[in-house]
Order: structure tokens, then sequence, then C-alpha cells
């Protein structure tokens, strides 16, 4: 996965542009924070509120990812409500992250890691949010992503 490619970029700037409230999560958050691994899902968090689903319409008329006018009323589902990418990545939506409750989406923004890609500024889910997300998760990829991330931040506090 190349955060470099040209569809991810374009992608990132229609959010920003049309101010979208949103955190990458996911396998994108892993790699972020220095755990590279393969993933083909671009999961992205949101901000769940009326104004900020619009604004979502909005970037994906500005990404030429197609008109989901249907954005404002569906429900979306974990797993289900996904879209794919013009690059052919799959984007799935997400409006909550287990292991992390306690936190709001604010609170959880505000700590993001914002990471400055080709000028634009992406957050990315804290480290410690995000292996909280995968302990609750539990599944076989995320115990092997804790591990890693894990030592990734063993290996920063040592280098502190």
């Amino acid at each position: 996965m190349d955060v470099f490619d040209e569809v991810f970029l374009k992608f990132w700037n229609a959010l920003n542009s049309n101010g979208v409230r949103y955190i990458m999560v996911g396998g994108f958050a892993n790699i972020i924070h220095g755990n590279n691994r393969l993933t083909h899902v671009m999961d992205m968090w949101i901000d769940d509120t009326l104004h900020n689903r619009n604004n979502l319409i909005k970037a994906f008329k500005q990404a030429d990812m197609g008109d989901y006018s249907m954005l404002a009323t569906i429900q979306i589902i974990p797993g289900c409500t996904d879209f794919r990418l013009p690059n052919g990545m799959r984007l799935d939506l997400l409006i909550e992250m287990k292991g992390i409750e306690d936190y709001t989406f604010d609170e959880c923004l505000e700590l993001a890691t914002k990471a400055k890609i080709n000028e634009l500024i992406v957050p990315f889910l804290h480290i410690n949010h995000l292996i909280a997300n995968k302990k609750a998760i539990n599944r076989p990829k995320d115990k092997i992503d804790i591990a890693a991330l894990e030592q990734i931040k063993m290996l920063r506090n040592n280098n502190l």
C-alpha cells in the first residue's frame, strides 16, 4: 500500500477541502505507525452527524467516486457500508470504534497522529487507541498487529 498513490491523495484532499471530520484507522493507521503490512481495505472512522455526512457526499463527488446522496440517511454498518476507490481499494466507513468507547470522536481526533503526506494533513488513530481497538476485535491478524505495535511503542519510548 502506497500512501502516495494519487487516488488516496485525491480522496484525502477532497475530504479535507470539504471539511469532513474523519480518522484513518485499521491497516492504514498500522502502516503510519510503522507496522508495514499489506492491507486491501481503507478503514475510515467518521464523525456521525448529518452535516459531516453531507460533507462526505461532497467529497465523494469531488474525488470522482460518484454521487452517494443516500449517505445522508442510510444506516452505516461496519464491514457492510463500503465503497470502491478508483484504484480498486475498498473503503469501509465506520461510525464507532470498539475498544475505545470511553473516548468521543472529538477526543480521538484531537489525539490522532497527524501525518503530512504531500502537503495534506491526514489524521490517523493514535497508536494507543489503535492497540485498544485491535485488542477488542481480537482477530488473528489483530494479535499480530498488537505485538508489532507494542514493540514500536517500546522502541519509541527507549529513544526518548
